[in-house]
């Protein structure tokens, strides 16, 4: 019986230890993504400042600034998207897991109740009428 509290115990922290490996793993995922969004942000920054050096009207500039609005606008929901979508991600995933560890659990939990039910001694019954009941 202590085996099984034992192989509980190592699969539980296994479980938490996979979890935490999720976790991080859709972290660094939203890291790289937000990354990615920084360097497309920078890149257009410098072509539009490369733009602000041709705005020869205040026509050029009303429309280079609602060129530069629309492309910033998109930025933020782009970063904003891919953030719900990574956090849905992990939580799914998660969810996933713990359920599968769940069940994994109560499997054992109900193996080791009943080698802990095996093993217990009935009162004027032998151990070898226990062996032969089982047997039968």
């Amino acid at each position: 019986m202590q085996t099984q509290f034992l192989d509980l115990y190592r699969e539980s922290i296994r479980s938490a230890s996979e979890l935490m490996k999720t976790s991080l793993e859709q972290t660094e995922r939203l890291q790289q993504q937000q990354l990615q969004l920084i360097r497309t942000a920078m890149e257009e920054n410098t072509r539009s400042s490369s733009q602000v050096g041709e705005v020869k009207s205040l026509d050029d500039v009303l429309v280079l600034n609602s060129r530069l609005a629309g492309a910033q606008l998109e930025r933020v929901a782009e970063f904003w998207s891919s953030w719900w979508r990574v956090a849905g991600d992990t939580q799914k995933s998660m969810i996933d897991q713990m359920q599968s560890q769940i069940g994994q659990a109560k499997d054992r939990m109900e193996e080791a109740a009943r080698v802990a039910a095996s093993q217990v001694q009935v009162p004027g019954v032998s151990a070898h009428e226990r062996k032969e009941r089982k047997s039968a």
